[in-house]
């Protein structure tokens, strides 16, 4: 198990500094059931609690950190993704891009009128309702209508 002190600490010993704990986030529809429970969120939550006391290691929980900083980071807001054909996306859990580098800079992509309406609806970048995954993913019906607002 991944979470293992053992386990931990062996890869601590081979020289570890970060360990990156990514939650199951759908990008399907019909999958949703996959998503981590309210209880093995809390779980993860306290066994990285006492990680991040214990052991000389950097530990991230995506997206369950995100809450103590004040709800989803993606748009730019902490974030973003870089699809492999070159489009700038506000997360890699949210394939929405109005914007590709092959066609501007890094700093005009993130200044696309997508990633800045995100940031700006600041209700889309709040947690999904308590209920863990991804926030983008959870208001997808929104997102996509700021995808195609003034197309």
């Amino acid at each position: 198990m991944v979470t293992q002190g053992s386990f931990i600490n062996d890869l601590i010993k081979a020289g570890t500094k970060v360990f990156f704990y990514v939650e199951y986030v759908p990008v399907s529809a019909g999958t949703e059931e996959l998503v981590v429970s309210k209880e093995q969120r809390a779980g993860l939550k306290e066994t990285l609690r006492v990680f991040r006391h214990k052991l000389p290691a950097v530990f991230i929980s995506f997206p369950g950190d995100e809450e103590e900083l004040g709800g989803c980071l993606a748009a730019g807001r902490g974030f973003v993704h870089i699809n492999p054909g070159g489009s700038l996306e506000p997360c890699p859990f949210a394939p929405y891009s109005d914007s590709s580098l092959a066609e501007s800079s890094l700093r005009e992509a993130l200044n696309s009128r997508l990633l800045r309406k995100i940031r700006e609806n600041r209700e889309i970048l709040e947690e999904a309702g308590g209920t863990g995954g991804c926030t983008l993913w959870a208001k997808r019906d929104l997102v996509q209508a700021l995808v195609n607002e003034d197309r």
